[in-house]
């Protein structure tokens, strides 16, 4: 026996072991909450589910970790347990393969802000120290069928802690899986594998040939119809979560300028994912939520691209972590890190930024064009770095990207004071197209790409699996305004009092719609999908489903 402890596959086993009690709390969390009553059964109960835990990490690792690579793989993997386990105990993150995408494609700025003295401390005591140890730990040199021996052993044990927890506790293990399906994105480091392992197997599926949306699309010019340019902008929010907004119905006034502003029209609206990464391309694609593909959207027209054919000016303005692929065939901009010194005091800018951006460009719009502005909006966990002190509204408001530092109630308050300043952006965006009446003809939508969670159930920020995601990561945010000459039937459009069944709009509502503000001919539109196709006159309509080509 004292010869098999100077094995690899015991120094599998011993880490297992450690990763199943200090770096899978949250994991923890859930099991305990539901425990059975008494001793004996709470003793057994508890038992089984350490005995699998170890049994599954153990398993993985003695089938991925040979040689002299064991030292290496058991290091990775006790640093990304440590570090996943964090987030998944303190913010209640769950792994999943859209998780992952959203964490690689988070950029430095994004990342700086999530790390705290907190987390470090945890990575190093839980993560950093024993990876040092095991390359301290003795394993002796052995024969290959001493090693082939020892590692049948270990996989034989393995198994034999994931089998007897199933016989002895097999009602409670199946109960509290069936019940808490969320439970097999917490287990780390096994959640980062397999979410890793499933996405590359998906970005590495070999695309197929380009798919070109709406290859009719055209729409009737300003010069051809003798009248002013269209000007429609599109505001696309970011972490913005609908129950937030007083324009909803929340008790606490962060919507007091958009209040203003006659013929603001708000819906709810479901999300087509929970992280930017997921949503933003599903939002412009003609892909609906139940069947988005990222590969696929990856690699066909979306929203912008049918709106360049049909003979709009098309300009992508940023001020969020990029537009994960969707802007790459239209005009482009990244102002986040603009050299403007009073919006951008630390290196990041406030959204005001664009609404900057966008009054430099207004004035020589000479033809029908789209701008989409692309917020930093509400994104956590430094909820206090997006907006201005003149909108530190809500009091008191957390100062810290580390949760723990505040309460529930400061978090919020450092929330809605976000909430509170895309009003402002919002607004003073519509003031400025006001100010341009004589020039254009405007309207503006605004719609956020997923909520936020802020404590509710023990769960912050965003990015859960979809199935499992609360409604405040995934019921959003939508705002319409229409200028009195926006559109050739204004007054239906200003005077909609409801453009749609409230419980029944979503993302997937939104490339249709925007076809149909824009006025943008195609067989791809869908009227039954337009929200604003019950406000907009028979004449409209059937213009906008039937004109053959631009004029």
């Amino acid at each position: 026996m004292s010869r098999f402890l100077k094995t690899p596959e015991a120094l599998i086993i011993l880490v297992g072991l450690w990763l199943a009690f200090f770096c899978n709390a949250g994991f923890w969390e859930v099991i305990a909450a539901n425990k059975p009553e008494g001793a004996p059964a709470e003793l057994l109960y508890f038992g089984s589910f350490l005995f699998l835990t170890v049994g599954l990490i153990s398993l993985v690792f003695l089938l991925l970790a040979f040689g002299r690579a064991t030292r290496v793989v058991l290091g990775l993997a006790l640093l990304t347990a440590a570090a996943a386990g964090y987030f998944t105990a303190n913010y209640g993150v769950l792994f999943d393969p859209g998780m992952l995408i959203n964490i690689i494609q988070t950029d430095r700025a994004e990342a700086s802000e999530l790390l705290s003295f907190s987390q470090l401390t945890f990575i190093a005591v839980f993560g950093v120290l024993p990876a040092l140890a095991i390359w301290r730990y003795p394993i002796l040199p052995r024969p290959f069928p001493h090693a082939l021996m020892h590692r049948s052993i270990a996989l034989l044990l393995a198994l034999g802690l994931i089998t007897a927890p199933l016989i002895v506790s097999q009602k409670e293990i199946f109960s509290v899986a069936r019940n808490n399906q969320e439970i097999r994105h917490m287990i780390a480091p096994l959640n980062v594998i397999s979410a890793s392992y499933v996405s590359v197997r998906d970005n590495f599926e070999t695309p197929g040939p380009f798919q070109q949306v709406a290859m009719d699309a055209a729409h009737v010019s300003a010069a051809a119809q003798q009248r002013k340019p269209r000007v429609h902008v599109l505001i696309v929010g970011e972490t913005a979560r609908a129950a937030n907004f007083s324009l909803n119905g929340y008790a606490l006034d962060t919507n007091p300028e958009l209040e203003q502003i006659e013929s603001i029209q708000f819906l709810e609206v479901q999300s087509c994912g929970t992280a930017t990464a997921v949503s933003l391309p599903c939002m412009f694609s003609i892909q609906e939520h139940n069947n988005f593909n990222n590969n696929v959207a990856r690699n066909a027209d979306n929203l912008l691209d049918v709106a360049k054919r049909s003979g709009y000016d098309v300009h992508w303005i940023d001020n969020g972590n990029s537009c994960k692929g969707t802007c790459a065939r239209v005009d482009s901009q990244d102002v986040h890190s603009s050299s403007d010194n009073a919006l951008c005091p630390d290196g990041t800018c406030y959204d005001e930024i664009l609404v900057e951006e966008l009054s430099h460009r207004l004035s020589s719009v000479t033809t029908d064009t789209i701008f989409v502005l692309h917020q930093l909006g509400s994104h956590g966990p430094a909820y206090f770095r997006r907006y201005p002190d003149a909108f530190r509204i809500f009091e008191p408001a957390c100062d810290s990207a580390n949760f723990g530092d505040c309460t529930q109630q400061e978090i919020a308050n450092a929330y809605d004071n976000t909430i509170a300043y895309t009003d402002h952006v919002i607004a003073a965006t519509i003031r400025l197209l006001q100010s341009h009446a004589e020039e254009i003809e405007a309207s503006l939508v605004y719609i956020s790409d997923h909520g936020e969670s802020l404590g509710e159930h023990n769960v912050y920020l965003h990015g859960m699996p979809y199935k499992f995601a609360p409604k405040e990561q995934t019921t959003v945010p939508m705002i319409a305004w229409f200028s009195t000459g926006g559109l050739r039937n204004s007054e239906e459009m200003v005077n909609c009092s409801q453009p749609a069944d409230a419980g029944s709009v979503s993302h997937d509502n939104l490339f249709h719609t925007e076809l149909g503000i824009m006025a943008i001919s195609t067989s791809a539109y869908r009227p039954d999908l337009d929200i604003f196709s019950t406000c907009r006159n028979a004449a409209v309509l059937a213009d906008i489903s039937k004109m053959d080509g631009p004029a």
